[in-house]
């Protein structure tokens, strides 16, 4: 049971209920994450704009993207970003299999070195920020540009942030969704 409750779209102010409508073409519904955050509107649609610069305007392909946000999910054991992120890998072409083994480190052989060093980076991240050593980077920046790891580490932080508040709010995880 979620801490604070969900606004409804019958209550949302109009400047939130136009952010839900613009939710609502992207998911066909309104996930329950922003429909917490919407109790601070100012926070509502810069938050969604800082999504979609990091997620849908990256350069980076979403498979990738997906690492990232359940990697940070699994770290917080965050059972709502694990719910809806594990679905949106699968539509993005991870499979079940690459998603639990993304878990352990000691699975991440089967993957790519792109892909291992983006885990590791990513691992250590949400593990301990002031623990990436020049090594994690140099790893991870012979993989992608200034730009992508700049993209890459935000998403990190933004991920964080939706994680420890799902955990912190109970936020339920979205019925369109369904259990992880």
């Amino acid at each position: 049971m979620s801490r604070i409750p969900l606004v409804r779209k019958d209550e949302a102010s109009p400047d939130v209920a136009a952010v839900y409508e613009m939710l609502e073409g992207a998911f066909d519904k309104v996930p329950n994450l922003f429909a917490t955050l919407a109790h601070h509107p100012p926070a509502l649609k810069p938050m969604l704009e800082l999504f979609g610069a990091l997620y849908e305007q990256s350069e980076i392909e979403p498979r990738l993207l997906e690492f990232v946000v359940l990697k940070i999910a699994y770290g917080y054991q965050s059972d709502y970003c694990l719910t809806m992120h594990k679905a949106f890998a699968l539509e993005r072409g991870i499979t079940n299999e690459e998603i639990y083994a993304m878990e352990d480190r000691a699975n991440w052989g089967r993957f790519p070195a792109n892909e291992q060093a983006l885990l590791g980076y990513t691992a250590q991240f949400q593990a301990d920020p002031l623990g990436i050593t020049d090594e994690h980077h140099g790893e991870l920046a012979q993989h992608f540009s200034e730009s992508q790891i700049v993209n890459l580490v935000a998403l990190m932080g933004l991920a964080s942030l939706f994680g420890q508040m799902a955990n912190a709010l109970q936020i339920p995880v979205d019925e369109f969704i369904g259990p992880g």
